[in-house]
């Protein structure tokens, strides 16, 4: 798979073949195709419920803001790094 840069102007959204569980409030994922197992926490797991179907980032970081109690440029930093690495595992799909 080829990596794409996100940006906050990207749409992004979950892969189909991820088994999720929750447990409290995380969510604890396995990719069926890789045999790979993740656990994400409450922040992780509220991104992954918010791109269940394609969102823009900007968007995303939007949804969180009002949620937390963080400022703009941390969570903007934070969601794309954390986004960055959902797409390297291969278990984010990214457009634009």
């Amino acid at each position: 798979m080829k990596k794409k840069n996100i940006s906050t102007e990207s749409r992004v959204s979950q892969i189909e073949d991820i088994v999720v569980s929750d447990i409290d409030d995380e969510k604890v994922m396995m990719s069926v195709e890789k045999g790979q197992y993740y656990n994400l926490d409450t922040v992780g797991s509220r991104v992954w419920e918010l791109i269940d179907k394609p969102i823009k980032v900007s968007e995303l970081i939007d949804a969180l803001l009002l949620k937390y109690d963080v400022d703009r440029e941390t969570c903007e930093r934070d969601v794309l790094t954390f986004l960055e690495e959902l797409h390297e595992d291969g278990i984010l799909q990214v457009e634009g």
